[in-house]
């Protein structure tokens, strides 16, 4: 992944009329994918939409994608690639001053047009430049919308966890949780890990990379609106910004009918409405099995955690948790940290304390380190508030009662 750091200069213009007029420009180029040859190897061509951020004027030009290489054909151009990860690139431009990369149109291999059913794509590409408090106030509010719209239209299905209540109103979840999920499901690992450490309370320099961590995707959310995260998926076949898995849409489909989340997988996880919509149920649903079979989870301060490591890697190693060991593991790395301190520790502590060692680096683990992490930030963030409903979220008054 880029560096974290501050951006190198401070835009003089709107910059979301700057990036729409871009992909604007780039809708009316053409790019080509030339596949590999006895004479060449496979080559893709790529057009960058360049601004300059004192003026808003527009620049487009072309590069090549060559053996994971990526040259400019523009010599006055000096630039440095930060990071390369096809259209999801960072690439830096160093002169002229005061310009960055605000679009890009990228020419796709035959696989992946067959699977999107276009033969390119345009996105904005994280780079240090787009790290402007106009596209992290966009993300917030792009996603906070989104995420509101959603409860709203669950507004007719009722929880399984709370038979009496509709999703739009569950006492385990308020809409931050939702928003600090999403950041924590889009959020690098590793990355997260070499800031953190072994840490549970964080430093000032700690915290402003963590912050950088999240600023970076709340801009691309808000330079790509709707396209967020639309084109891509992980090993796990996990797509789109909700990083829904085809297992996860299917237990929505059956037990949620009534949500109306399409039925195809693609359409479903690249629409972020539908994605959303798909998320609250699931998380629902995974809350109700785990209450099912650990009553003590509920009221307990933790349903969000069980619920939400559950969405992330599957239940199967929460329920273990929780049947072993209770509800403080979920948050592992304090847990560890207290179990350390204590002099004597019994038979089932020491077996608690062995397996949050041993799996400290598990995904399960660094995910809700990160929901912890992320919740410390909140203040932070200075996400919005409901304007529907000043001074509270849309399930705030009944969470309160679960946190206590």
């Amino acid at each position: 992944m880029p560096a974290l750091g501050e951006t190198p200069f401070q835009a003089d213009v709107a910059l979301l009329p700057v990036i729409e007029n871009a992909k604007s420009q780039l809708e009316k180029e053409k790019v080509s994918y030339f596949p590999d040859s006895k004479q060449k190897p496979a080559r893709r061509e790529i057009k960058l939409a360049l601004a300059d951020f004192k003026t808003g004027e527009i620049q487009i030009v072309r590069g090549i994608e060559e053996k994971g290489q990526f040259s400019l054909s523009d010599a006055k151009i000096q630039y440095q690639v930060s990071w390369w990860n096809g259209f999801n690139s960072s690439i830096d431009i160093l002169q002229p001053a005061n310009t960055g990369v605000v679009a890009l149109l990228y020419a796709l291999e035959p696989k992946r047009q067959k699977f999107f059913g276009q033969d390119a794509l345009i996105y904005t590409p994280y780079s240090s430049a787009l790290l402007q408090p106009e596209l992290v106030e966009a993300g917030k509010v792009y996603l906070m919308g989104k995420i509101r719209q959603a409860q709203q239209e669950l507004a007719p299905v009722m929880s399984r966890t709370f038979p009496d209540k509709p999703l739009s109103v569950s006492p385990a979840f308020s809409d931050e949780d939702y928003f600090h999920l999403i950041l924590a499901e889009q959020m690098d690992p590793g990355r997260f890990r070499s800031i953190t450490g072994e840490d549970t309370k964080f430093n000032d320099d700690q915290a402003s990379q963590l912050m950088r961590l999240a600023e970076r995707i709340l801009v691309i959310i808000g330079a790509n609106q709707e396209d967020a995260y639309s084109f891509t998926g992980n090993y796990a076949s996990a797509r789109g910004i909700t990083q829904f898995t085809p297992s996860g849409m299917s237990a929505v489909w059956r037990m949620y009918p009534e949500a109306g989340i399409p039925r195809n997988f693609n359409e479903a996880t690249s629409n972020h409405l539908s994605a959303i919509k798909a998320e609250i149920c699931l998380l629902d649903y995974y809350l109700a099995e785990l209450s099912t079979g650990h009553p003590s989870l509920m009221g307990s301060g933790y349903e969000r955690y069980a619920s939400g490591a559950s969405y992330n890697g599957g239940p199967k190693r929460v329920q273990y948790g929780l049947s072993k060991f209770g509800v403080e593991w979920l948050n592992p790395l304090l847990r560890l940290k207290d179990l350390d301190q204590k002099e004597q520790l019994s038979r089932n502590e020491r077996l608690e304390h062995q397996w949050l060692a041993r799996y400290r680096t598990h995904e399960t683990y660094v995910y809700l380190n990160k929901m912890h992490a992320l919740e410390s930030l909140q203040e932070r963030l200075e996400l919005p508030r409901n304007t529907e409903n000043p001074g509270e979220s849309v399930s705030n008054a009944t969470n309160s009662s679960v946190r206590e």
